[in-house]
C-alpha cells in the first residue's frame, strides 16, 4: 500500500510529510505528522516542478532529478517519480537531507508500482 511506503519517510527524524502529486496538481496520497498541508499544495508543487523541467532546457535538456527549496524553519525536497508524478518531502531544517534523498531513490520503484 502506498501509505505504508510513504510512512517510511515519517520515521526519519524531523520529516513532517510525504506527498505524491500528479503533474496536474492532484494529490494522489499523503501522510503527515505535526503539520497542516494547504489544499493548494499540489498546484504549487506542480508549478515548481514544471518550471524546473522547463529550466532544464537551459542545461541541454538535462534530466531533472531533484528540486530543493529551503525556508527559515523547513525545507521541501521534490523529486520526479515518473514523468507525470512527483514525490514531495516536507521536513524541518534539522532533518537529515542525505537520508531523505537516499530513501526517495530507494523507494521510487515501490511507489511507482502503486501508481
Amino acid at each position: 500500500m502506498l501509505k505504508e511506503i510513504l510512512n517510511k519517510f515519517l520515521i526519519i527524524k524531523d520529516v513532517q510529510a510525504a506527498v505524491v502529486i500528479e503533474e496536474n496538481g492532484e494529490v494522489i496520497e499523503s501522510i503527515k505528522s505535526g503539520i497542516v498541508i494547504d489544499k493548494n499544495l499540489g498546484d504549487v508543487i506542480s508549478t515548481v516542478m514544471l518550471d524546473s523541467k522547463d529550466t532544464a532546457v537551459q542545461f541541454g535538456n538535462a534530466t531533472l532529478s531533484m528540486v530543493f527549496v529551503e525556508y527559515s524553519e523547513n525545507f521541501l525536497i521534490l523529486g520526479p517519480i515518473t514523468e507525470e508524478f512527483f514525490l514531495v518531502i516536507i521536513a524541518k531544517n534539522s532533518a537529515n537531507i542525505g537520508q531523505i534523498t537516499y530513501e526517495m531513490k530507494k523507494n521510487q520503484d515501490a511507489i511507482v508500482s502503486f501508481l
